[in-house]
């Protein structure tokens, strides 16, 4: 059985997406979609692509699928997703899948109503599937989570990429104490969260936006073990026992191994890691730390643009940057306008 898939996005991060697909025999590439028309060409003849469209509705309608990757800009993720579903396809949406708990609750209802699967791509849980096999039997005592970036990020875009690894180690929280603060009205600083889950580990979160460095570790402390990532989205650490290494780890590819899963999902009728039902957890907790830090729901910038710009590579990028980091255009005159992300 091949299964038949269509592409939504296909700037810097949906490529990634798409090179990992293309080399899966059991996949068949039917369709991509992109606002952007020169990126769409350029990938449509990278692949080998037929058929081309600039809105998911027109995919949809055009075409026979079986699953659509959503990998747009976050404001689409909701609206996108509840279409796809609609139409009878199973969905793997990049993160975060919504930015409040009540949408992402919409999208796993829709899912369950369709009879589809819905998966969020939160790739780092699938770098870390080893540590958690090694405290399947017991948990961990204590989990250390950072990530740190270079510069401000709109709303939970820094959490995103962390409170996902610790509610997959750790479960659900039980108690939550929180710090934190704003780079400005919309764009996230610094938060520091200590939380006690129900299974008795005890968490630390560290997100900042830094100041000129990169990094995302985690540490685990417990059943006899030490565990070092240096990481997440590679999975490369390594494990200490009685002061001794004892494995070293990674590093994976965390988003095609991710996207592995996805079609296996389908190929054999099975929950996703990440579905839908799991997404409204992460989200959750997500927030519940995001108010316990006194944060909360920023406003939405009053360009109308939404929390997150995008550059027309593709790239995701910080307005207080001059120019876009992954292409080099400047500022002006290139961020998608939010009327363009949302229509579907």
């Amino acid at each position: 059985m091949k299964v038949r898939v269509g592409v939504v996005g296909v700037g810097h991060r949906g490529m990634s997406f798409v090179h990992a697909l293309a080399k899966m025999e059991d996949v068949t590439l039917v369709a991509l979609a992109d606002l952007h028309p020169q990126r769409l060409q350029l990938a449509a003849q990278e692949f080998d692509v037929d058929r081309q469209f600039t809105h998911l509705s027109e995919m949809l309608d055009s075409v026979k699928l079986d699953a659509v990757l959503i990998l747009t800009p976050d404001l689409a993720h909701h609206p996108q997703t509840l279409k796809s579903l609609a139409a009878g396809v199973h969905v793997l949406v990049e993160k975060p899948p919504a930015y409040t708990v009540a949408e992402t609750q919409e999208m796993a209802a829709a899912a369950e109503k369709a009879g589809k699967h819905l998966m969020v791509a939160w790739n780092r849980i699938f770098a870390l599937r080893r540590v958690k096999e090694l405290f399947a039997q017991e948990p961990p005592k204590l989990v250390l989570v950072n990530f740190v970036r270079p510069n401000p990020a709109y709303l939970a875009l820094i959490r995103n990429h962390a409170v996902d690894v610790l509610h997959f180690i750790c479960g659900e929280p039980a108690d939550i104490v929180a710090q934190g603060e704003m780079f400005n009205e919309q764009q996230e600083g610094h938060v520091l969260a200590s939380i006690r889950f129900r299974n008795g580990i005890l968490g630390q979160l560290t997100s900042s936006f830094g100041t000129g460095g990169h990094s995302e570790q985690f540490t685990a402390y417990g059943n006899g073990y030490t565990v070092f990532i240096e990481s997440t989205s590679r999975g490369q650490g390594r494990i200490m026992r009685g002061g001794q290494e004892m494995e070293v780890l990674g590093p994976v590819d965390s988003t095609a191994l991710q996207i592995r899963h996805f079609i296996d999902c389908i190929k054999d009728d099975k929950a996703p890691l990440t579905s839908g039902r799991e997404a409204v957890r992460i989200m959750r907790l997500m927030w519940s730390i995001m108010d316990a830090a006194g944060i909360g729901m920023p406003p939405l910038p009053d360009d109308g643009r939404g929390w997150l710009l995008w550059c027309t590579c593709g790239a995701r990028v910080i307005p207080n940057l001059e120019m876009c980091p992954q292409c080099g255009q400047e500022w002006a005159g290139w961020s998608i306008p939010i009327e363009s992300v949302r229509k579907i």
